[in-house]
């Protein structure tokens, strides 16, 4: 059994027209308070963030956007980079008049805030990214991994195209991930998260050929207050975590215990406090 989850009658959706001609869709919870723009991860949508917006929707104005190649947005054969992200949300803000927001991803998502952050220093008041996949990256290759080779990025697309010769009861089923959160009760989350697949492009394997923004190349740029939310990892790692956020000037990091890579679907009130207490009176 699916569960289908609608927008809110008061929440506003629409397109904007980036300025390569790309058109990303978005949601909007509207309301006064300050405006807080979500960049979801790979292989998700705008959309599948809808719980973390309705926690969120009382104290902020949240936008949920959909990145090219996902969702509703268009899906170009190029313009996946870290500046590439970075210029398409840059580009939203400036259709939907925002100036000065609140900006949070998630893992590809949290590459793209990081990114903006550094290439518009002027625009964020605040920045929090979540296991952002630049930082994930830089681990990596300080272990000697390179990252995804040509044969592994086919493995991308060819899971994406599997998903896509499927409906989405098929789904819910054959997929461990969104399995497990059906058999953990989480029956909106899967069907949210199943959707995002079906609608994802194969071009997004051009996120992984075009690489992450690399902290030694960008953190040091950032001017705005930076949370980074990051899993639990081991010492080591979060040794290397913190010689990364060190580069930021007014930088914060802080490691979620029994926290893996979705750190808000593993330790979600955890997460939301951390997010709330910093962004408070910002």
């Amino acid at each position: 059994m699916t569960v289908e989850t609608r927008l809110p009658e008061e929440w506003t959706e629409g397109f904007v027209e980036v300025d390569d001609g790309v058109r990303l869709h978005y949601a909007r919870t509207g309301g006064d308070g300050p405006p807080l723009v979500v960049a979801h991860g790979v292989f998700d949508d705008g959309l599948a963030r809808i719980p973390l917006a309705r926690d969120l929707e009382d104290e902020y104005d949240v936008v949920l956007y959909d990145a090219r190649g996902h969702g509703q947005s268009d899906a170009p054969e190029s313009g996946y980079g870290a500046d590439d992200r970075a210029a398409d949300l840059v580009g939203l803000l400036d259709e939907l008049g925002i100036e000065n927001p609140l900006l949070l991803g998630h893992s590809m998502g949290g590459d793209t805030v990081l990114a903006t952050a550094a290439n518009y220093p002027d625009r964020p008041r605040a920045v929090v990214a979540v296991d952002p996949a630049g930082l994930l990256a830089h681990n990596r290759d300080n272990r000697g991994d390179d990252g995804l080779d040509e044969e592994e990025i086919e493995g991308v697309r060819e899971q994406v195209l599997w998903w896509h010769d499927h409906s989405k009861a098929e789904l819910l089923e054959a997929d461990d991930e969104l399995a497990g959160h059906v058999e953990a009760g989480q029956e909106e989350l899967a069907s949210l998260l199943a959707d995002a697949r079906l609608r994802v492009s194969a071009n997004i394997t051009e996120v992984f050929r075009s690489g992450w923004a690399d902290p030694a190349d960008y953190y040091s740029d950032i001017d705005a207050p930076t949370l980074v939310l990051r899993a639990d990892v081991d010492e080591q790692a979060r040794e290397r975590d913190r010689e990364s956020v060190d580069l930021i000037p007014d930088g914060r990091l802080v490691h979620v215990d029994d926290a893996g890579h979705c750190v808000f679907r593993d330790q979600r009130s955890v997460a939301t406090d951390e997010v709330r207490s910093f962004l408070a009176g910002r």
